[in-house]
């Protein structure tokens, strides 16, 4: 119950979070629309660079894209190191978990491959994943192949009466075992996709994020740009004792 909580929590706060970005990128588009100019030969004058961005600011198109191809990159281009480290660091932990479980998932499905080879005497070679998944439930070909037919009918899977497809249990004990194993190695594989998933939103929270970086980047270059200082007067030994300090702004 905690778990389906906290994916709730997590869902419902990307869904606002990508409202409000997408609100933002609606009216930015329209003003790039209204500023194309078209003339007598259909040719597309340039409307300016990416939305009059002034020398030495940052695009949020480009810290979008570039953090939706490899989360931390746009973070790097909008110069937020810190953050930069943190996406990408999650990015890193996201893969190895992917792969780990997908090692994982294939060591434990060679080990119950082996296992049933020798304690059920099964040819593994070439059988395909229904014939492994009949070995969980029935003990021998035989007692498949005859339940099978009362089950299913004329839709029955029968498997040759073959030695090729032949396998008889050497105790309920080792056909547990092969189904922990099997078990194990599916929830591995299931468990990788859901990391997989992780990924997604780890590419989606850092394309927000760096969408917003270049805007603040952009909005202290603007500052910076227009001239404000911060002035200190100190009288020393001989004036009246007042101090002054205040904010100036250079047009």
């Amino acid at each position: 119950m905690m778990r389906k909580t906290v994916v709730l929590i997590i869902v419902c706060l990307l869904t606002a979070e990508s409202a409000a970005i997408a609100g933002q990128i609606r009216q930015e588009l329209s003003a790039r629309i209204e500023r194309i100019e078209i003339d007598d030969d259909l040719n597309i004058h340039d409307f300016g660079n990416d939305l009059n961005l002034g020398e030495g600011g940052k695009s949020k198109w480009k810290a979008l894209g570039f953090s939706l191809l490899l989360p931390g990159a746009g973070q790097y281009y909008t110069r937020n190191d810190k953050k930069a480290l943190f996406f990408g660091g999650a990015e890193v932990l996201v893969w190895s978990g992917f792969f780990g479980l997908r090692t994982y998932g294939r060591w434990k499905k060679e080990d119950y491959k082996a296992w049933a080879a020798f304690h059920a005497g099964a040819d593994i070679n070439g059988k395909s994943e229904s014939y492994f998944e009949k070995l969980t439930y029935y003990d021998n070909l035989d007692e498949y192949n005859q339940l099978e037919l009362v089950y299913e009918g004329s839709r029955a899977e029968i498997f040759p009466s073959t030695p090729g497809y032949y396998w008889n249990w050497d105790s309920d004990q080792s056909r547990g075992h092969y189904r922990d194993l099997r078990n194990i190695s599916k929830n591995a594989f299931r468990r990788s996709l859901l990391v997989a998933g992780a990924a997604v939103i780890n590419r989606l929270l850092s394309g927000i994020d760096a969408y917003r970086s270049a805007g603040a980047f952009n909005r202290g270059l603007e500052f910076s740009d227009t001239g404000w200082k911060i002035y200190y007067s100190d009288p020393g030994f001989t004036g009246d004792g007042e101090v002054e300090i205040g904010l100036s702004l250079n047009f």
